[in-house]
């Protein structure tokens, strides 16, 4: 078995009585699916060259108890405090997240908009203690919290009677159930018609374009997903339709995005969209995919 580290952890699916084996590994690998999202989302935030990803170290099938590595590449620079690696910092900083997101869940503390300000505004603390003074990073705010939790409140709402989730790393632990629930259109309600926008510079690359139309929605890839972002540079615009820009396959646009969170009683989760509101260059793939990602100034 391979060495784990003390940021790694495990995720056990308890059961009573037996299960179809497809049936378990499909409920693990959904919720491994959003713990790694999540995981993503923050170090995203706080530097785009830097990924994670999970190896699977170990299973033990008394409970079905999997344990995961977190694996964390092009980590962002070094830690101020002496002796300490970047991917120790990073790697607590994610276990302290998913574990504080967790057990928030497990305690029904998101029970209100009240309880969703006091766990983002925790993890946000946490981002800003822990991550180097000369990094700039994207806070995180409580439409994605809100959003991450009903992703997570999906995977438990499968669960079967005395079944539940547990993960655990060191001395903490959380366990949700398939009443481990979270009235969001309750809090969406309670935040009412709002919206944030949040803007930096990105990288991101073009995965379709319409060339023959007016159209201004592009689909990018972001975090590894693709995105519909809204090109509204229109002194642009007009230059790439007529034909003053040269776009080729899988190019890299390098843009100031917007990313704007909005909430609607009338909603059942918040709305993400994406604007692109000024195009700063176009960037060819060999300049990127060969020599590592670029350094994007904030």
């Amino acid at each position: 078995m391979e060495m784990m580290t003390a940021y790694d952890f495990e995720l056990n699916l308890e059961l009573k009585g037996t299960k179809n084996p497809s049936e378990v590994f499909n409920h693990l690998s959904g919720f491994y699916d959003k713990l790694l999202v999540l995981d993503r989302h923050i170090v995203y935030n706080i530097s785009v060259d830097a990924k994670v990803d999970y190896d699977l170290v170990d299973i033990q099938f008394e409970s079905v108890a999997t344990k995961i590595k977190q694996i964390l590449v092009n980590t962002p620079g070094d830690y101020p405090k002496e002796g300490v690696k970047p991917t120790n910092w990073l790697g607590d900083l994610l276990v302290y997240v998913k574990y504080k997101t967790l057990k928030a869940i497990e305690l029904q503390q998101i029970s209100s908009k009240a309880g969703l300000d006091k766990l983002t505004n925790e993890i946000n603390r946490k981002i800003k203690k822990e991550t180097p003074s000369h990094l700039l990073f994207f806070s995180v705010n409580n439409y994605y919290i809100l959003n991450t939790v009903k992703e997570i409140s999906v995977q438990t709402s499968k669960l079967k009677r005395g079944e539940y989730f547990c993960f655990k790393s060191g001395r903490n632990k959380a366990k949700l159930t398939n009443k481990s629930f979270v009235d969001v259109p309750k809090i969406l309600n309670e935040l009412g018609d709002a919206s944030i926008a949040q803007e930096r510079v990105e990288v991101l690359k073009i995965k379709t374009m319409d060339l023959l139309s007016d159209s201004s929605c592009w689909k990018l890839k972001r975090e590894g997903i693709p995105i519909d972002v809204k090109i509204t540079d229109e002194a642009w615009l007009d230059d790439y339709h007529n034909r003053k820009v040269v776009i080729q396959p899988n190019d890299y646009l390098k843009f100031n995005l917007k990313i704007i969170h909005t909430t609607s009683s009338s909603m059942q989760k918040p709305r993400v969209t994406y604007e692109a509101t000024k195009i700063i260059t176009v960037i060819p793939p060999s300049h990127i995919e060969n020599h590592g990602q670029l350094e994007i100034p904030y």
